[in-house]
């Protein structure tokens, strides 16, 4: 986005961010007009990513040379009005394939990778171009429709008559070339588009005053993330709330309720009917605001048990065992079809009492396997020299994405349906938020480790730039691209969780000993034992595919 005398000219990635959060559109565009600056956004491997996006757009130019093809490549042009001249020139003369083009339609700008020639009548001649865009990513995702949609229709107006079909090369060596119909999606990205450019027409405040920086997805790679988050905090937004969703939030803002303190000191019971939710709900989240509110300048935050419930909460501990697995695994769901598990972490007590830790890399599929059985065999093992062992994780992502392993690779169906069957999986964010009200802005485990006084190897920030910078080598298909620096601080961040795990077990514990004392009895959960998996069982195991996705993103089909 940059500004043009009084207009603005807008680009794919625009159109792209406007979709995710109308609150960033205003800010780019103070920033076009030069009311604001951007904030840096380190971002550690994109300077690669970028020199191997366009290696591999060259390796296809020259692929195109070999097949004899006539290419003008017009990357040289940097002014925008001549590399537009200067495209629609070359266009008439018709070449077989134009690389770095520019297109212009209305407000618009943009320059895809190649147009290619196709046999088909347009204002040119007897021919007329397509859309080719190279790309690192193997799936093909709503902000590359948006893009190619964008082009095709400008190139449309550009060649008079609209292209039928835009293409994605990916690094793919069997089906690199993947095929769309531009009707399939005409319609959703003219809507994208029509809207965005009728709100820029408000202006960067109102569109600002207009649109509140809610938080959402965009917000994990949004270089505007901590501008927002201090406007949040410095309106003491209800977004701060701890597990409030946002109809609860507009509820509580027709009611006069706008604040987190305003929701902490909310009179019980409620002054009004809800249109949305239970009134639990709300009385839920009144408890939680008023723990938050009183637990601010505290170097450790309130805590309160929540109302005992049999097999529930603290109920769901089993008696600790000096076999017990802590387990962490990390995982890019859109590294390939399916995700991919790249990191197994698991943490074992040692004869003297002591963590130990055990790592697992997986960066392909016969690697992610052999970690997957690995890790499996090894609890199997424990499990048969310590009959009372557990396996603790925090959050479900650990047991679905077993699930799930389990069916890709059709391997140790009967040993993980034993584990699963013994209930040997304990979950601890379920007996957390089942069995504590923490004064806590959110209940990740990070969030929770004051109470324990857990104290990280790894900075969360490094730690977070490192997993981004992974995950972006996984998903682009060069993991030879990370330094063994970022290696190092992923694998010491796991390491980090699967210690934090077990001393979130043992605070737990204390806690369960606590309520013990004061006279509640606090049963634990029946043992069970492992079943044999029926033939019925073992197919309804495999064919089982549990959805991993921490963000749903859009999802494009291509033509066969």
């Amino acid at each position: 986005m940059r500004a043009l005398e009084e207009d603005l000219a807008l680009s794919a990635t625009d159109l792209s961010n406007f979709l995710s959060c109308r609150h960033r559109t205003a800010l780019d565009m103070a920033v076009a007009y030069g009311k604001r600056k951007r904030p840096h956004f380190q971002d550690p491997l994109l300077d690669l990513l970028i020199e191997r996006g366009k290696k591999h757009e060259q390796s296809y130019v020259e692929s195109l040379l070999k097949d004899g093809l006539t290419v003008v490549d017009l990357t040289v042009v940097a002014d925008r009005v001549g590399l537009v001249e200067r495209t629609l020139e070359v266009m008439r003369q018709g070449p077989d394939v134009i690389v770095q083009g520019g297109l212009l339609g209305g407000m618009w700008f943009g320059k895809p990778d190649i147009m290619r020639r196709v046999p088909k009548t347009s204002g040119l001649g007897a021919w007329s171009y397509e859309i080719y865009d190279t790309k690192l990513a193997r799936e093909t995702r709503a902000g590359t429709i948006l893009q190619l949609g964008l082009y095709s229709e400008m190139l449309g107006g550009a060649q008079g008559v609209c292209p039928e079909l835009f293409h994605v090369i990916t690094p793919d060596r069997e089906s690199p070339l993947h095929t769309y119909r531009v009707n399939d999606y005409a319609a959703y990205f003219r809507l994208i588009r029509d809207r965005m450019e009728e709100t820029v027409k408000l202006g960067d405040e109102a569109i600002a005053e207009a649109n509140y920086p809610e938080p959402v997805e965009h917000c994990e790679i949004c270089c505007w993330i901590g501008e927002c988050r201090t406007r949040r905090r410095h309106d003491d937004h209800l977004s701060l709330v701890a597990g409030i969703a946002r109809l609860q939030r507009r509820e509580l803002v027709s009611h006069d309720v706008p604040t987190l303190g305003a929701l902490a000191v909310m009179p019980l019971p409620l002054t009004f009917k809800p249109k949305r939710g239970s009134a639990d709900s709300y009385t839920r989240v009144h408890h939680q605001a008023r723990l938050q509110l009183g637990s601010r300048d505290l170097k450790v935050p309130l805590h309160e048990l929540r109302p005992f419930e049999d097999g529930a909460g603290l109920c769901r501990l089993p008696e600790p065992s000096p076999g017990d697995i802590f387990l962490d695994l990390e995982g890019d769901p859109f590294a390939v079809e399916g995700g991919r598990e790249y990191l197994f972490g698991i943490v074992t007590i040692d004869a003297e009492g002591e963590p130990s830790y055990r790592g697992f890399w997986a960066f392909t599929d016969r690697e992610e396997r052999r970690a997957f059985e690995t890790v499996i065999d090894l609890m199997v093992q424990r499990a048969k020299d310590h009959p009372g062992m557990h396996i603790y994780h925090y959050a479900p992502y650990e047991q679905s994405a077993f699930k799930r392993l389990m069916g890709r690779y059709a391997t140790r169906e009967q040993e993980l349906d034993s584990l699963l069957r013994a209930e040997r999986f304990v979950d601890l964010y379920a007996v957390v938020r089942q069995g504590v009200i923490a004064g806590v802005e959110r209940y990740s485990i990070k969030n929770l480790e004051c109470f324990y006084t857990f104290v990280r190897s790894v900075d969360l920030a490094d730690a977070n730039r490192c997993l981004h910078a992974m995950e972006q080598a996984l998903e682009m298909q060069c993991p030879d691209l990370v330094p063994t620096e970022v290696r190092d601080a992923v694998e010491g961040y796991n390491k980090d969780d699967c210690i934090s795990t077990l001393r979130l077990r043992d605070w737990l514990e204390t806690l369960r000993a606590q309520l013990q004392a004061s006279g509640t009895l606090v049963p634990r959960p029946e043992p069970k034992e492992g079943a044999t998996m029926g033939r019925g069982d073992r197919c309804q195991s495999v064919d089982a595919r549990v959805s991993l996705r921490r963000g749903e993103r859009f999802r494009c089909r291509a033509i066969p």
